[in-house]
């Protein structure tokens, strides 16, 4: 699948006045994203593809410790043979 932004797919906006088609036209352009702007007055706004890409979401980081990672509790062993022994019986 092609990038938001991109020739293949590009950012599609509901905007319903000028101002808003400018700023929306400023920010691709200074971005070198390609954009699609559509005027409807008689539907809501809708920037959500401009808003994905200005505000990315951040990756969800694992919590889980491997076997032979450090053991958290700082004893400086695997954590197979402190903390994780114990979990295993």
């Amino acid at each position: 699948m092609a990038k938001l932004g991109s020739k293949k797919r590009p950012i599609v906006v509901r905007v319903q006045s000028d101002e808003r088609a400018m700023y929306v036209a400023e920010t691709c352009a200074k971005h070198g994203w390609h954009y699609i702007i559509g005027f409807e007055f008689d539907k809501p706004e809708d920037i959500s593809d401009l808003e994905k890409l200005l505000n990315p979401s951040q990756p969800v980081k694992s919590n889980k410790i491997g076997r032979n990672d450090p053991c958290p509790c700082g004893s400086g062993k695997k954590y197979k043979k402190c903390c994780g022994a114990n979990q295993a019986l």
